[in-house]
């Protein structure tokens, strides 16, 4: 009965846990990736925006990081 009580216990611990690990990181602006700033575990993509402006820096996962290349089209390097 005790190990019946702990099932929705344990799954309730084990989702959050697992929605911890997620990063969601404001997108940046359209335009293309003039350079790539690596700061110890955070990543950042610097955007030179298409619709003039200055460039702009952001913060993005590690996935996004390796993605996107110098001169590739931000956000389409992200969704490709």
């Amino acid at each position: 009965m005790r190990r019946l009580a702990l099932t929705p216990v344990l799954a309730v611990v084990t989702a959050l846990a697992l929605a911890g690990c997620a990063q969601n990181f404001d997108r940046g602006p359209e335009g293309k990736v003039s350079d790539k700033v690596r700061n110890g575990k955070k990543f950042y993509l610097v955007v030179d925006p298409e619709k003039g402006g200055s460039e702009k820096k952001f913060r993005v996962s590690k996935y996004d990081y390796h993605d996107c290349n110098r001169g590739s089209k931000y956000p389409k390097c992200v969704d490709d």
